[in-house]
């Protein structure tokens, strides 16, 4: 299984830096947070995965679900 850094993002600054293996980032990052993630959208706080063997870069944020109010 390749191996990513997991770097945790706080805007701009680093704030928490891990490595983990998994199929794909997506798995890999899911090992660390035990949380489910989607594809970042302007949130500050984010999590850059980067493959270490291929060079590739993916922005990824936990998921929030949205419940209503009444």
């Amino acid at each position: 299984m390749p191996r990513y850094q997991i770097d945790e993002m706080d805007g701009d600054t680093l704030s928490a830096s891990h490595v983990a293996s998994g199929a794909t980032a997506l798995e890999a990052l899911q090992k660390i947070t035990g949380k489910a993630i989607s594809t970042r959208a302007l949130q500050n706080r984010w999590f850059r995965v980067v493959d270490e063997s291929e060079g590739s870069v993916f922005e990824y944020n936990i998921e929030h679900k949205l419940t209503s109010r009444r």
